[in-house]
Formats: C-alpha cells, structure tokens, sequence
C-alpha cells in the first residue's frame, strides 16, 4: 500500500547508517583487516559517508512523519534529498557490475569490495524505495495499487509513452555504437571477435547484446508484459515484471554510474588508458554506453508503471446524478 509503515524508512536508514560507520571506521583507520580499497576514479571515501548519513537522516525523517500531516514544500524536499541521496550511492557502488563480472570469469575479487559495494547498492536501493513511497503519499496516489487515477496508466495492456520508447531506442542506438568498435576494430586490425576468447566470455557478450536489444524492446512493447502467442505454455499469462524491470535497472545503473561517471571522469582527466586511444573510439564507447544505460533506466520507470498490479478499486467511485421528482401541486380541500 502506499500509505505504507515506517517499517521501510526505519530499515533503509540503520542500513545506510551502518554503511557509513563502516566507510568512518575505515578512513579513520585505512590498514584495518577487510579494508577495501578507495573506488577509482571517485572523490574519495567521505563521499559515501556523506551520502550514506544523507540518506540514513532522510529516512529517518521520512519514518517519523508518516501519518503526520506536513506541508507539501517539505515533503518534496525530502523526496528530492532522498532521490539525490540513494542515486548516489548506487553510482558511488558502480564497480559491483564488474566485481560480479570478474567473479563469472572465474577470477578472485577483494571480497571486502564486493561485499562492500553490495551493501553501497543495497543502500542506494533502499533509500530510492523511501523516495518513491513519499512521493506518493505527496501525490496522493491510489492507496490500493500506487497509481493517480486519470493520470497513470491503468492496465499492461496500455501503450508506453512516446518519451519510453524513445529511451528505449536510443539504448539501443548506444549498444549499436559499442558494438561497431568491435566489428571496425576486427575488420582495420585484425583483432578477434570477443567470441573466440572463450566459453565464458562469449556467453557474457551474449548476454550484453540482448541487454542493448531485446530488453530495451521488452520495456516498451507489449512482449515485455504480456507472452506473445510464440510462447505456447505462456501465450497470454502477464510476464514476471521483475524478470525484465530487475535486469534494466541493474544494468542500467551499472553502466550509468561505470562509464557515464567513473569512465568520462577518467576521459576527461586524461588518466588510465584512454588517453592513448584514438578520440573516436573512446567517445563511441564512453558515450555509447552512457546512453545506453540512461535509455534502460528511463525506460524501466515507465515499465514499472505499465506492469502494476491491477486496483482493486480502480478510480474514485463517481457519485449518480440526483435525480429531483416534481412535487405534486397541492389542491384545496
């Protein structure tokens, strides 16, 4: 329900509270056992630890006020610190698509790191749950299904707005410009397909070109929220919303935060090896991932809104016209 409890908020912010503690305690003492390394190419720790106690006052605030009345300006502030606050985190955690990557190549990772920027994400993921549920009892959306009847989409079967599938093309535009790296690289230089550097390699590339085609497809078509007839045993059920809307936010925020911040940073500061690469290249990549991953998460919200739960009470019930029966003229006795 969208009212909701302080269940969440108070969850989100002893999370994040924790988070920072952890991020204190190891810049206070950097050779501690289980220390992970700084994230490259960021500011610095003190950013997670800001962002982290951000978040953590936010959600407490946010706790303590449900099912208090509060005016509107201070609630949207909240919502906004809490929107700033949790997207930071998670673009502060962008090495954890990698840490998982490395992991499928079968290569050991600090596990300090990982675990670290599982709990950054995590973090990030909660304190964004505390924004979206605010901001709906700002909105005064349906308590029932989340939605503001009239104004949302009321059922799967509605079409994605014309702003969705244009992020979700422009994914697929950004895919489209990573992937013509590869193919001019192998047709000028010789240089081999990702395909033939191995079983497991080969399966992730796989499963990269499908996140920059048919998951971009998925959240703005109807195939994405509905088995199309192809699929006999399923044809017609409603597909899992989270087999799609989980894959997209992860890989869209992965990249977002990789290479839209961590990647143009070091661009931009001429540090790792991208300052020896051809401009061209670079920028096909930098900016081919970046919009790749903001077309994902764009397109997700509008997924996330197309694939809610049908209202069990769809819509404000509307009052039936009075009905006003002339009144019989009096006669005289």
């Amino acid at each position: 329900m969208v009212s909701g409890g302080r269940g969440l908020p108070c969850v989100a912010a002893i999370w994040c509270s924790v988070y920072g503690a952890a991020h204190v305690w190891w810049l206070a003492n950097p050779g501690a056992p289980w220390a992970p390394p700084e994230e490259v190419f960021s500011p610095g720790r003190w950013v997670a630890v800001t962002l982290a106690f951000t978040a953590a006052a936010v959600c407490s605030v946010i706790a303590t006020g449900i099912g208090h009345h509060r005016a509107a300006p201070v609630r949207w502030t909240l919502v906004v610190l809490a929107w700033v606050a949790g997207a930071g985190l998670i673009a502060y955690s962008y090495m954890l698509a990698i840490s998982l990557a490395t992991m499928l190549f079968g290569q050991a990772d600090h596990w300090g790191s990982l675990l670290t920027r599982a709990a950054g994400m995590t973090a990030g993921a909660l304190t964004l749950a505390c924004a979206v549920a605010e901001q709906r009892r700002v909105r005064r959306a349906c308590p029932h299904c989340a939605r503001v009847h009239g104004r949302s989409p009321e059922r799967r079967t509605d079409p994605a707005p014309r702003w969705a599938c244009l992020a979700a093309y422009a994914a697929i535009a950004g895919c489209a410009a990573r992937v013509s790296v590869l193919v001019i690289e192998f047709i000028t230089e010789g240089k081999p397909l990702p395909f033939a550097l191995g079983f497991s390699f080969g399966v992730f590339i796989v499963l990269l070109i499908l996140a920059g085609t048919l998951l971009p497809l998925a959240l703005v078509h109807r195939f994405g929220r509905i088995w199309p007839r192809w699929v006999a045993p399923l044809a017609g059920r409603d597909v899992p919303r989270w087999l799609v809307l989980g894959p997209a936010l992860f890989v869209g925020a992965s990249m977002a935060g990789y290479f839209g911040v961590a990647g143009m940073t070091a661009w931009f500061l001429g540090k790792g090896n991208l300052a020896q690469a051809p401009v061209w290249k670079v920028s096909l990549e930098m900016f081919g991932y970046t919009v790749w991953g903001l077309g994902l998460l764009a397109a997700a919200v509008s997924y996330h809104a197309l694939t809610r739960p049908d209202c069990p009470s769809p819509g404000p019930a509307v009052p039936s016209p009075k009905v006003t029966v002339p009144r019989a003229p009096r006669t005289s006795s």
